[in-house]
């Protein structure tokens, strides 16, 4: 399958999004950062493969995007990407000079009510999604539309599917008992306003993995919308 992908200048950065987003999530870290931000099976501009059930199917499809396009490179994952990034690494240690996490966790537990309502009361839920994804602070309206459009346009079954896969990831006791290690470089960004994956999230993988770790003021789940000067700062340092 071939994947849809935005690049404005060439580097070897794979951008992952989050849960019932696209590649557009990363529009400022692509263009100034660059690297190729793609859209996962079912997700904007790429098809999708209904075989998909787990945070694992999809990192199949971004290692092999990762062998055709780049041979090697950084893969830098938002919340479910965040869990993809990991697994990428996992399923293809040969194809991954480093790892980024935005906004991620080793575990990603999805309350029950969510998981109903993306299945059950779509539309709903879709509105009330907003609320956790940016801080309150952030009033930067077509930004959060075109979220809002973004989970919209992927509609309810991809929606419950990720995060469902999400609810199903969890490498946490494995990381805790050193039965899986990561031995590329890796840093890990949150917003210290972050809701969903709160700090907590970033600092287990300071503590257990050594990973480098900023948190972002005034930001939430989405830093790399809210915060996109900051956010590009900590990436350029860590990535070159």
């Amino acid at each position: 399958m071939t994947l849809s992908y935005l690049v404005k200048k060439e580097a070897p950065y794979v951008y992952i999004h989050g849960s019932g987003c696209s590649k557009n999530i990363w529009i400022h870290q692509i263009s100034e950062v660059g690297g190729y931000g793609i859209d996962l099976p079912g997700h904007g501009g790429s098809p999708d493969d209904e075989n998909i059930s787990s945070v694992e199917d999809y990192a199949k499809h971004v290692v092999d995007f990762i062998k055709t396009k780049i041979g090697k490179g950084y893969v830098i994952g938002h919340s479910l990407g965040g869990a993809v990034a990991q697994m990428t690494y996992l399923l293809s240690r040969d194809c991954v000079k480093g790892i980024v996490l935005v906004g991620s966790g080793a575990r990603l537990r999805v309350l029950p009510e969510i998981l109903w309502g993306f299945k059950n009361n779509f539309l709903s839920t879709a509105h009330k999604s907003i609320d956790f994804l940016f801080y309150k602070g952030f009033n930067e309206k077509e930004v959060i539309k075109e979220i809002l459009d973004d989970i919209l346009d992927c509609g309810s079954e991809i929606c419950f599917r990720d995060f469902n896969a999400c609810d199903k990831f969890d490498l946490l006791e494995k990381y805790k008992n050193k039965e899986i290690e990561i031995n590329v470089p890796m840093l890990c960004i949150v917003g210290n306003k972050d809701v969903l994956t709160p700090p907590k999230y970033a600092r287990f993988f300071g503590d257990v993995l050594g990973a480098k770790v900023e948190i972002i003021k005034d930001a939430g789940h989405m830093v790399m919308l809210e915060k996109p000067k900051e956010v590009n700062r900590v990436l350029i340092d860590f990535l070159t």
